[in-house]
């Protein structure tokens, strides 16, 4: 009896908890508003606004989602401008699920309008808040030139930033990673083809928007062909009119097309654009003006960071946020300093710089989008929901599910599938920063898929004596696994392996031909220092840039032991070998 009223304790607390965490699919509470409703809070709104609290209005702030002490400096500085100037929202860096919806809240019940928050989710939740999912880089969805998979991509974004919070993804990227000199998009791009990106992305747009949250298509207009201008920070792109028509302003057009709610600008100088000059398209009132001239787009238009040196010491760190609203911007992203730059926008209307008519048309958008995605009835977060949805086991499946099908398998010469049981397995990592802890996470993980396997670090400064150790336990091993964490740097180069570590990487494949399998963790130009390795993998996430690479060590694990077979396609083109296209399977 005593065993059976437990039973019946613990089938009631099942459905108890499903239940609850049912409730946000069960209220029918509206996810997005209507047109019309949304337009006529607007409008209402706004004509209760002074010009100060209009220009408030344009401003994002960063913080973060961590808990704080009420008296706490960051906090009381974020409640001054949330209070005594009513600023538009704030750009979220990082936090606990938890933590970061009480701090909203907070700041929310003490706002007069809405809070709009925003953050990165370009992969997801996770790559702003622990615990959420973070997603593999977009290139991974490239390789897999899924409509479905982007959608629920994004799909999940919107629902965990909902239950915390969080209603605007600076996301998708929409730049075109059509120049293989260029290292600074890795795989944020969905890759080189542009007909695919612009697919992917729209379904990634409707997957967010159609949940709740306004999605941005970034980086306006485009910085996938571009190189740095030297003796600057500058970015430029050379190409003609016609060249950025088909290409990089192509991609923006479907993302209108598709129905996203905002286009974020860039800090580039694309002359072809500007007549000839070389202001960054961000401060170009030609560049900006094209969006709203040639897409028929009516959404927000947002800068990028405006606190960059580069930004402030060549325009003034108010003087360029006022430059930005002239040309077209709606809200400006992180000024150098928030409350100047409101104060000096309510005094450019003031003294006749810009008009409040111009203002009106910007705030008009915000509170468009505010009532939009629902603010202007609830502004508020439940807090027993989050358990519910953030890091849910759904999305934890779908991420591992990405992870493994698009896991790229570039070069396979008899080494996959493996055909028989690893007893003894030595691992060698490489890795261009010797602080990276991943290569030990990998390792770890390596361990507890095969107990006694042994793991090798090698970062730039490690002795070459170790070498010869290596090659003493590659002798006895059953299986190599050689995984490169070598990002790329930002405008500077692909990657860079040293020649002795190549040297090893060629004699421990020559010693073990069948079963020497090399991963790169994000970047697949490093197979061009190695093509002819027996076996080579890539997986979409790379420290330094964007996406998940603990997924990607699961997958490969889940690889090796023939639970999944890699099916990606290579989005880019690294070589005439290794073309747009390119991938095996078996």
């Amino acid at each position: 009896m005593r065993r059976l009223m437990l039973i019946f304790i613990l089938l009631l607390c099942v459905v108890s908890l499903s239940l609850a965490c049912g409730s946000s699919k069960t209220t029918g509470e509206k996810v997005v508003y209507s047109h019309d409703e949304a337009m006529e809070w607007a409008e209402k709104t706004l004509n209760t606004l002074s010009v100060e609290e209009k220009a408030a209005q344009l401003v994002w702030e960063q913080m973060e989602g961590y808990y704080l002490p009420e008296d706490a400096e960051k906090y009381q500085y974020w409640k001054r401008l949330v209070e005594e100037y009513g600023i538009g929202g704030f750009v979220l860096y990082g936090g606990e699920p938890h933590d970061t919806a009480y701090l909203l809240n907070k700041l929310q019940k003490a706002s007069k309008i809405p809070l709009m928050i925003s953050a990165d989710f370009e992969n997801g939740c996770g790559q702003q808040i622990t615990g959420a999912v973070w997603f593999p880089g977009n290139m991974a969805l490239g390789a897999l030139q899924d409509e479905k998979l982007a959608y629920e991509v994004g799909k999940v974004g919107a629902r965990e930033g909902r239950a915390i919070g969080i209603h605007w993804t600076y996301s998708p990227v929409v730049d075109v990673q059509n120049n293989p000199r260029n290292p600074v998009l890795s795989v944020r791009s969905f890759g080189e083809d542009v007909e695919w990106l612009s697919r992917l992305s729209a379904a990634q747009i409707r997957g967010f928007q159609e949940n709740g949250m306004l999605a941005t298509a970034k980086h306006y207009p485009g910085r996938g062909d571009v190189e740095l201008i030297p003796g600057t920070e500058f970015t430029i792109n050379r190409d003609p009119m016609d060249e950025l028509t088909k290409v990089e302003l192509f991609a923006f057009q479907k993302a209108v097309d598709a129905g996203v709610g905002a286009i974020m600008t860039e800090h580039i100088v694309i002359p072809s654009m500007q007549k000839g000059d070389e202001l960054p398209a961000s401060m170009s009132e030609e560049t900006i003006g094209w969006i709203r001239d040639k897409t028929g787009f009516e959404g927000i238009i947002t800068s990028d960071d405006l606190w960059y040196e580069k930004i402030t010491k060549n325009y003034g760190v108010v003087e360029s946020c006022i430059r930005a609203v002239k040309t077209g911007h709606d809200t400006i992203l992180k000024p150098a300093d928030a409350e100047k730059t409101i104060i000096a926008l309510a005094e450019a209307v003031k003294n006749g710089e810009l008009t409040e008519e111009r203002l009106n048309d910007s705030v008009r958008r915000v509170l468009y989008w505010k009532a939009k995605l629902g603010l202007h009835k609830q502004r508020l977060v439940d807090l027993d929901n989050i358990d519910c949805v953030v890091g849910c086991r759904e999305h934890r499946e779908l991420n591992l599910q990405i992870a493994e099908a698009s896991l790229t398998l570039l070069n396979n010469k008899g080494v996959l599938p493996i055909k028989s049981d690893i007893k003894e397995l030595v691992h060698i990592s490489i890795m261009r920063d010797r602080n990276d802890m991943s290569p030990a996470e990998f390792a770890n993980k390596l361990s507890a898929a095969w107990a006694g396997s042994k793991s090798f670090q090698l970062d730039p400064d490690t002795s070459t004596e170790v070498g010869d150790k290596i090659l003493r336990a590659v002798d006895n091993a059953e299986m190599m696994v050689i995984s490169l964490f070598v990002p790329r740097q930002r405008y500077v180069d692909l990657g860079i392996i040293r020649e002795d570590y190549l040297s090893l990487i060629k004699k421990i494949a020559g010693m073990k031909p069948k079963s020497t399998v090399v991963i790169s963790f994000g970047n697949p130009y490093l197979i061009k220092y190695m093509e002819d390795v027996p076996c080579f993998l890539v997986g979409y996430a790379e420290k330094g840039f964007y996406g998940n690479q603990s997924v990607y060590m699961d997958a490969f694990i889940n690889m090796i032991k023939g639970k999944c077979v890699p099916e990606g396609k290579l989005p880019i083109t690294i070589s005439e070998k290794y073309p747009l296209g390119h991938g095996l399977t078996y």
